[in-house]
C-alpha cells in the first residue's frame, strides 16, 4: 500500500515556506495548493470513484453490455486525469520556489548529507 498521508503535511509546510521567502509578493489566488485543501482526501475521492467505477465496468463486462463499459472507460478516464490534476498542479506550485529571484544559484557538487538517511539516488 502507498502511504500518501505526508502529502498533506508537505503542502502546509511548503506554503509557509512560499509565504516566508515571498511575503506581501505572494498571492494565494494564483496557487493551487490551499490551507484549506487536502491533497489526501482529493486523491483519495478520485481512487473511491476509479474503484466504483471499475466495479461498473466488471459488472458491465459481465453482462456483455458495451455501452455501460464505454460509459465506464470515459468515467475512469476523468478521474484518473483528476489525479493527475493534482500532481500537476502541485508540481506546478513547488515549481514556483525555484523561480523566487532571492534564491541563492545550487551549488554544482551539492549533496544531501548522509546524515539525512534519504534513500533516492
Amino acid at each position: 500500500m502507498i502511504d500518501i498521508n505526508k502529502l498533506d503535511k508537505f503542502k502546509d509546510i511548503y506554503l509557509d515556506l512560499l509565504k516566508h521567502k515571498l511575503g506581501k509578493g505572494l498571492d494565494e489566488d494564483e496557487l493551487y495548493l490551499a490551507e484549506d485543501y487536502s491533497i489526501v482526501e482529493s486523491l483519495e475521492r478520485n481512487m473511491r470513484n476509479i474503484n466504483s467505477t471499475i466495479e461498473l465496468f466488471f459488472k458491465a463486462n459481465e453482462n456483455k453490455d458495451e455501452l455501460a463499459m464505454q460509459a465506464a472507460l470515459l468515467r475512469i478516464s476523468t478521474f484518473l486525469s483528476g489525479i493527475s490534476g493534482v500532481f500537476e498542479q502541485t508540481k506546478e506550485d513547488i515549481d514556483r520556489y525555484a523561480k523566487i529571484p532571492s534564491l541563492d544559484d545550487f551549488p554544482e557538487n551539492y549533496r544531501i548529507p548522509k546524515d539525512y538517511y534519504y534513500p533516492c539516488k
